[in-house]
């Protein structure tokens, strides 16, 4: 993984490479599959996240229509606590491998601890339905999100949006 560290003149600085990365550079790296991680030169502080947030506004500077206006004021409206849960919507849409294995956990360990399941019981349940040769298609493949695919969800739900401003007027 890329350690990017980031200098207090706003340069980016690939430590793996040697050389020093823009914004646009981060982002062929990501759709080459690599996952970069973005530092504080000075304090060490985690900037990976507002570093993507920079790059996703950079390609909507260029491209445009990659968030819908909609969705990002309704996110401004909302506050802290629907961005929580945006943020466990996108993660569980980007990973639902892994949000169906934590929920499995989650009640498995509820069994366990209201004395449904004995621990025994648990790790053999867990062992088998967590099994990996079940996350895989019928080619042996992991399946992945295709940016086509967001883009059309991003548009479905903008006409939901649409049609639910519709039909609010209509009742107002």
């Amino acid at each position: 993984m890329p350690l990017i560290k980031r200098y207090s003149n706003r340069k980016l600085y690939n430590s793996e490479t040697s050389q020093y990365v823009t914004l646009n550079d981060i982002a062929e790296m990501i759709r080459l599959g690599e996952d970069v991680r973005v530092i504080d030169h000075d304090t060490g502080t985690d900037l990976t996240a507002v570093t993507l947030a920079q790059v996703i506004f950079e390609q909507e500077k260029k491209i445009g229509g990659l968030l819908p206006q909609v969705i990002l004021s309704r996110l401004i409206r909302a506050g802290d606590s629907t961005l929580g849960g945006l943020r466990e919507a996108i993660h569980t849409f980007l990973d639902p491998q892994g949000y169906i294995e934590s929920e499995i956990r989650r009640r498995l360990d509820l069994l366990t601890n209201r004395g449904i399941l004995s621990s025994e019981e648990r790790q053999r349940l867990e062992t088998l339905v967590l099994d990996p040769s079940l996350t895989q298609n019928s080619q042996g493949e992991e399946e992945e999100v295709s940016f086509e695919e967001i883009q059309l969800l991003i548009k479905k739900i903008e006409l939901l949006e649409q049609e639910l401003n519709e039909l609010q007027r209509s009742q107002g």
